[in-house]
């Protein structure tokens, strides 16, 4: 007896020992897990099981709170003292997430290792025989509240085939389920067989079926099926609970379920690496897309229609392939940067099939693309496409066809167009780095353009052949472009309306966003209906622009392009014959210049009521420093006539003046001669500043023949000779010319006056005087001829007239003086000078209007 009590008692103090160890090493394992605030209550352990009444703990980086209630853990030995985990039961449980994790910022992440099959299909052996949770709680914060699930489920291991079971319930109505998912996994001679299926509420189911099987060779086969059917009204809940935007016309046309089905079978090599099986994998794939009502696709649009593909490979080579898809996006969602221009459209329609003539390859898939669009933009694209899948992957598009036909467009705001259409023919090829774009016949068309300042109609733009490349990340483009335009008619206030062309070339280069690092080239040429024409070279480059032009030669006698241009040009001055050349060059840096050179040559017309002949003037143009200048060296006008007949003409001159006050500059005159009745009118070299309220020009007479000058006065009852030279002091002011205390005298030894005016004899006969000085004015002989001039700006011109000399057949020569005042209207003289000579017809009319008006105004 006293043998088995020292048994007894010995297997108990080891039972105790080894109950204590147990507690003690259990106590410590859980204390070393990776949570915060663990608390746990054993409610029982005994030699087959341990049970916990409670076990809570948090995971501070997840924000994650668990509660865990009757845990039990059962287990057996096997092989002596192995213990196997037979059962894990968890009563209840409360998982609550406060908020999602964020990923760590910089964490360094591990470089992956080469793809490969695992070697070992079998489940673990410490999986136990069955896993059941009656009941977890689960709480995820969704939009601005948080959403509560109830989920239970099983997992029972039999003959090393392991079935699963999950099913879900909305916390709010535990009573129906939303949520199954069921399946099974086993290794069959250590290859795995998976069977799975999904249901969410009855609108969508997904099946998935995979396995490896060892044949003659390894072989991979699966199937997946999904089913989409209209979004349930818990669902939808759930959607707006979640903050997903589900459009509700969209929610509305989704009638009728989806149904995906794809089925695969490869046989793979003996090394599963990804190498190996790119190399020489042999095997289908299929695909079947049903869609038969519109499904909203984000970001994209209502998505209907069907499509199926399959791809055949043989020892790694593609053997057959075949895609066919004829799909509809319906209320499609047009980028932002398009919808600003304009672009809108109702429904998309897009087909893409195989190329059957062809054999398939990796490197070259052909496809055949069909785009079309209706509503407020329609267009029609479609291509032939061959896409290269071996890396690096790349794609070209060969016999492209863009049309796009659109009824109004915005490329800004405060640009339309009116009735734009768009054609195209193109290829294009894209590579890893790399793409290009050539475009062949391209067109681009609108019947009107309003902007602001212009407007415009009949547009068309036609690009000859041009290319345009660039790097994968747009970060680089080049453009080679032959380029025409043309407007039937352009309106803008500064040009009369007609119709304008321009044709050249573009080529440039821009890296990246900013526009130094654009360089653009543009050589090209202006012309409109009126026969102007201008030739130019545009080049830009790091932020400095530099503009030369040249200007076609303008012959004046087929017309004065200018003046049929542009609506500023003087009303009153007319071009007739001649030619005008001109060119000059703009740059564009830190500063804005300009400079231009212009030549008139031969160049005859009529400037309001003046007509000059065989205009020659050099014209040198500068803009620079906010300060514009204005040069001619050796400029001759060979006639002009004004009531008078002079010329020729000769200038050197320059004026410069502020830019933003060009009337107020300075007039820096070299040399102003005109040739005047046999002598000449001269102008000493001066400065005249126009900042002034008045400006004086001296002019010097010089050698006026007497004669000539009498010649132009309407009355043919004065007649002499001599030469007349002097000084007259021109004065300029905001009211006019005026002329104070000018003086012209007879050159010596003087000369002959006769008066001999048809009404001498009357009007002797009733003044005594008269008679005696018509006596001597009839063949006056004088020695001094001088005169006070005085002109104001009311065109009255006063003369103080000095004559002595002698009549030789009066009195024997006796020495006669005479003073006399003559005062003249100018202006009125002139205009019957004007009438009274040969004028062309539009000077004369424009005499006899000046009359009208100023009858007119004395009414």
């Amino acid at each position: 007896m006293r043998w088995w009590h020292k048994t007894l008692l010995t297997g108990l103090a080891l039972l105790l020992l080894l109950t204590a160890g147990v507690y003690w090493y259990l106590q410590k394992q859980l204390a070393a897990l990776p949570v915060q605030n663990l608390q746990f209550d054993i409610g029982a352990l005994s030699l087959h099981q341990l049970r916990f009444g409670s076990i809570s703990f948090e995971l501070e980086q997840a924000s994650v709170h668990i509660n865990l209630a009757d845990i039990s853990l059962a287990w057996a030995f096997t092989d002596g003292l192995n213990p196997q985990l037979q059962e894990i039961r968890l009563g209840s449980a409360n998982v609550r997430l406060s908020q999602w994790p964020q990923p760590e910022s910089g964490a360094a992440t591990d470089e992956k290792a080469p793809f490969t099959l695992p070697q070992n299909w079998q489940l673990p052996a410490a999986l136990p025989a069955r896993i059941e949770l009656l009941q977890l709680e689960l709480s995820l914060p969704c939009g601005d509240t948080s959403c509560h699930y109830l989920l239970s489920g099983q997992t029972t291991l039999q003959q090393q085939k392991l079935r699963f079971a999950l099913t879900g319930y909305d916390a709010t109505a535990p009573t129906q389920q939303r949520l199954t998912l069921n399946g099974s996994y086993e290794a069959i001679q250590n290859l795995p067989l998976l069977n799975l299926q999904l249901m969410l509420d009855d609108s969508l189911a997904l099946s998935l079926r995979q396995s490896l099987l060892q044949q003659h060779t390894l072989m991979a086969q699966g199937a997946v099926e999904l089913n989409l059917a209209p979004p349930s009204p818990w669902l939808l809940e759930q959607a707006k609970a979640w903050k997903l935007q589900l459009p509700p016309d969209a929610v509305a046309q989704f009638t009728a379920p989806v149904r995906i089905v794809s089925e695969w079978s490869f046989a793979l090599p003996d090394k599963t690496d990804l190498a190996s099986v790119s190399q020489q994998i042999t095997g289908n794939w299929q695909l079947n897309a049903d869609l038969p009502s519109p499904l909203t696709v984000p970001q994209l649009g209502l998505l209907q229609g069907q499509a199926t593909a399959a791809v055949g490979f043989k020892d790694g080579e593609l053997s057959h392939y075949q895609l066919n898809s004829k799909l509809t996006l319906q209320q499609p969602q047009i980028p932002a940067q398009l919808s600003e221009l304009g672009i809108a459209a109702d429904t998309l329609y897009l087909d893409v099939s195989t190329d059957d003539s062809r054999q398939p390859q990796l490197t070259a898939l052909p496809l055949k693309l069909d785009i079309r669009t209706s509503g407020a933009s329609q267009l029609a694209f479609s291509t032939d496409a061959v896409v290269n899948l071996t890396p690096p992957v790349s794609a070209g598009l060969k016999n492209g066809r863009l049309t796009l036909s659109q009824q109004q467009s915005t490329p800004t705001a405060d640009i339309t167009l009116q009735q734009l259409q768009l054609q195209s023919q193109f290829n294009a090829y894209w590579l890893a780095d790399s793409w290009q774009l050539d475009l062949q016949n391209s067109q681009v068309s609108a019947a009107k353009l309003q902007a602001t300042d212009f407007a415009a109609s009949d547009i068309n733009i036609a690009l000859a052949a041009s290319r345009l490349t660039g790097d994968s990340t747009f970060s680089k483009l080049t453009i080679n472009a032959g380029l025409q335009a043309n407007a039937g008619e352009l309106k803008h206030p500064a040009l009369k309306a007609q119709s304008w062309q321009w044709q050249g070339k573009l080529e440039g280069t821009v890296q990246g966003s900013n526009a130094d690092n654009l360089r653009l080239k543009a050589e090209g040429k202006l012309t409109n209906n009126a026969s102007l024409g201008l030739s130019h070279q545009l080049d830009y480059q790091t932020g400095a622009l530099t503009l030369n032009w040249q200007l076609d030669d303008a012959f004046l006698l087929a017309g004065n392009p200018f003046q049929a241009s542009f609506t500023d040009w003087p009303a009153l001055l007319e071009f007739n014959r001649g030619r005008i050349a001109a060119n000059g060059s703009i740059t564009m840096a830190d500063a804005i210049s300009a400079q231009a050179d212009i030549m008139l040559s031969g160049v005859s017309g009529i400037y309001d009521r003046s007509l000059f002949k065989d205009l020659n003037l050099p014209l040198q143009l500068k803009y620079q420093g906010d300060t514009v200048s204005l040069n001619t060296s050796g400029a001759v006008l060979a006639e002009i006539q004004h009531g008078v007949v002079a010329g020729p003409l000769k200038l050197t001159a320059g004026y410069s003046a502020p830019a933003n006050t060009l009337s107020a500059g300075k007039l820096d005159i070299t040399q102003l001669q005109l040739m005047l009745m046999g002598g000449q009118v001269t102008v000493k070299p001066t400065v005249l500043d126009l900042a002034l309220q008045q400006q004086q020009l001296t002019l010097q007479v010089e050698r006026i023949d007497l004669t000539k000058l009498l010649q132009q006065h309407p009355t043919t009852d004065l007649s002499g000779n001599g030469l007349i030279s002097g000084t007259i002091p021109l004065l300029f002011s905001r009211s006019g010319a005026s002329v104070e205390d000018g003086y012209i005298a007879a050159e010596s030894p003087g000369g002959l006056l006769q008066y001999r005016p048809p009404a001498a004899q009357n009007m002797a006969a009733t003044n005594p005087g008269m008679k005696v000085m018509l006596n001597a004015l009839d063949d006056f002989h004088y020695s001094v001829l001088s005169s006070n001039v005085s002109y104001d700006t009311n065109g009255k011109l006063l003369l103080a007239l000095k004559l002595h000399g002698n009549n030789p057949a009066l009195e024997a020569g006796r020495p006669i003086n005479l003073n006399i005042n003559l005062e003249e209207d100018i202006p009125a003289l002139i205009t019957s000078l004007q009438l009274s000579s040969q004028i062309s017809d539009k000077i004369k009319q424009r005499v006899q209007q000046r009359l009208q008006q100023q009858s007119a105004g004395k009414r």
